[in-house]
């Protein structure tokens, strides 16, 4: 699932609770919120940002809320940066106050806040339960997350710190979160995470077949369909379909007879078309190191740099300079 269209980013900052619930209803799907205190006290801000199929909205409110919300059909979770939320849903509530992560209920439910400041990240169901098909060979109508919570204190904290770093992301000026390349890494980034922040059925697979053992000659297909889709945003998934077998197998297969993953080799082939347009680029052109580096997936340029120095000797900006 991919979308190549630049990120769509909007920002919002209103002192009108009906500006604020036409807002929040057309971004979130059904919502009726209902605000306590007086209309001079109220204050709703937000800043997001569509890049893909991944979402994410950094949303502060003034006042104390309560909203009848959902269904909802995405994947959504939050981290609470300042004050608290209270998700009910049905029998299971759930308490976040500031530095809470928790994932929203799929069904209609009630959603309390007070006085916060919170990040929302969005995946669509369907990407997350084909990154988890991935993982167990099961079909991906199968998947369901099981729970609000994530497992443990310590999956709590990873989730934290992605959310902070997709807000970073989102927050800077470059052209970054417009690169599919960097689009689909991230997506996948997040749902994987996802997979081991919140429970869901991946975790409670008694067993897990070994995957069948898979020719080198698969692995050679495997490697040619890399190296020809490697400015697209691809997928373990797709390249295992496109060779007739699973992505288990093939995950399995690239260790054996190579060492490393399929994603591995992939960012090994980006780097060099990165190391060849630097080549390529005319000093004083306009070519930077930054966006050549976001141009092929890399959404760090320390990273980029690391991983250059590393392959070629020296550093990237140098190249360029030659």
């Amino acid at each position: 699932m991919t979308d190549d269209r630049p990120a769509r980013r909007f920002e919002l900052s209103t002192r009108d609770p009906d500006v604020a619930r036409r807002a929040i209803s057309e971004a979130c799907g059904e919502h009726r919120p209902h605000f306590r205190g007086t209309r001079r006290d109220f204050h709703f801000a937000w800043r997001g940002v569509q890049a893909g199929p991944l979402g994410l909205i950094r949303a502060a409110h003034s006042m104390d809320a309560r909203a009848e919300a959902g269904p909802y059909s995405d994947f959504l979770a939050m981290h609470v940066v300042r004050g608290r939320f209270r998700f009910v849903d049905g029998d299971e509530e759930l308490l976040l106050p500031a530095g809470g992560v928790g994932r929203y209920p799929l069904r209609r439910s009630v959603l309390y806040w007070t006085d916060s400041v919170a990040t929302t990240v969005r995946l669509p169901m369907e990407l997350v339960a084909h990154v988890a098909a991935g993982r167990v060979e099961a079909a991906p109508h199968t998947f369901r997350f099981l729970a609000l919570a994530p497992v443990s204190p310590a999956m709590a904290r990873a989730w934290a710190h992605l959310s902070a770093f997709l807000y970073r992301m989102s927050a800077t000026g470059d052209d970054s979160l417009d690169q599919p390349l960097v689009q689909v890494s991230l997506a996948d980034l997040t749902a994987a995470t996802a997979l081991t922040a919140f429970p869901n059925t991946t975790m409670t697979s008694s067993y897990v077949p070994q995957p069948r053992r898979v020719a080198p000659s698969v692995v050679r297909r495997a490697q040619a369909y890399l190296d020809e889709h490697a400015a697209e945003p691809v997928t373990v998934a797709q390249v295992a379909s496109a060779c007739g077998v699973g992505p288990r197998g093939l995950q399995a297969a690239f260790q054996r007879h190579l060492g490393y993953s399929p994603l591995t080799y992939l960012r090994r082939v980006r780097l060099a078309r990165a190391h060849r347009e630097l080549l390529a680029a005319e000093s004083g052109g306009g070519e930077t190191v930054a966006g050549i580096a976001r141009r092929w997936g890399w959404t760090s340029p320390g990273r980029f740099a690391a991983a250059y120095r590393e392959a070629y000797g020296r550093p990237p900006h140098e190249t360029l300079r030659d």
